[in-house]
């Protein structure tokens, strides 16, 4: 994830509240999450400025994105539903907020047994 966030033209504070790594795929969808999120927020939401916080629990793993942009995303358009078959993919789930005026939350959960 650090990786992405040097290379975003964005601020991105990443906050990991996690042990270890993910299981592969979870790890990779999630990277996916991140890549596509800080993408989406520089290219069409106008922000400054998002927050990447990564939690565990013994049973899920969540992946929240937060940016100070306009708001407005379709959770419906192309890129966003591409993001939600990867997450359902691995029986996660992908909530989007974006309200006009923002800001925009995607909160990617994924099931994991510790």
């Amino acid at each position: 994830m650090a990786a992405l966030a040097a290379d975003s033209p964005l601020r991105v504070d990443i906050t990991s509240e996690t042990d270890g790594r993910f299981p592969p795929a979870v790890e990779s969808a999630a990277y996916f999450v991140v890549a596509e999120g800080l993408a989406n927020a520089a290219k069409h939401a106008d922000a400054e400025t998002v927050t990447v916080t990564l939690t565990r629990t013994a049973d899920l793993i969540r992946v929240t994105l937060t940016d100070d942009g306009h708001g407005g995303a379709d959770p419906l358009g192309t890129g966003l539903d591409g993001l939600r078959r990867r997450v359902e993919a691995l029986d996660g789930t992908l909530t989007i907020a974006s309200p006009p005026g923002g800001p925009t939350q995607l909160i990617a959960e994924f099931p994991c047994a510790s």
